[in-house]
């Protein structure tokens, strides 16, 4: 891949605890929080992921998407984690809250890749959710020691739990 990173924006009112990526199909179970899942602020499925953007009530938020053949920090990031997405399928791409899905128009190819998804305040919200390829499934874990809980290293459970 070359070394531009390609970009997406998108606006999205944010609401319910929530902002799925997913390159599968709805499925109703895979959007259940255990209480370890609330924990965390994340419940990850293959293809599948729920985030937690963190703050209070519904909000509008930039989604800024971006595939890159390295992660690059924000350093203005409040939580940062990465978290392995598996494209599936292609023509199921997209990124969502209750509201409304958005389709995802990077040229993402069927595979395996270390989401990393981070929220942060400047001016206003914004989460990012950067994609870089990897061979193997990376370990889901948080990148940095936060408000809500988050210590750097510590891993991130994967299902319903």
């Amino acid at each position: 891949m070359d070394s531009t990173p390609v970009t997406q924006e998108v606006d999205m009112i944010l609401s319910h605890h929530q902002l799925q990526v997913r390159s599968r199909d709805f499925n109703e179970d895979f959007c259940q929080w255990g209480d370890i899942n609330v924990a965390q602020g994340v419940i990850l499925h293959p293809g599948y992921i729920t985030l937690d953007p963190l703050l209070e009530d519904t909000f509008g938020a930039c989604v800024k998407l971006s595939l890159r053949d390295q992660f690059q920090e924000d350093g203005l990031a409040q939580r940062r984690l990465v978290v392995p997405f598996e494209v599936m399928e292609r023509d199921r791409l997209e990124v969502l809250s209750v509201q409304k899905s958005f389709p995802i128009e990077l040229p993402l190819e069927n595979g395996n890749y270390a989401l990393y998804f981070e929220i942060a305040v400047d001016k206003e919200v914004y989460c990012r959710l950067t994609f870089v390829a990897t061979e193997e499934r990376i370990q889901p874990k948080f990148l940095m020691n936060d408000d809500w809980g988050a210590i750097e290293d510590q891993l991130i459970v994967e299902g319903y739990r």
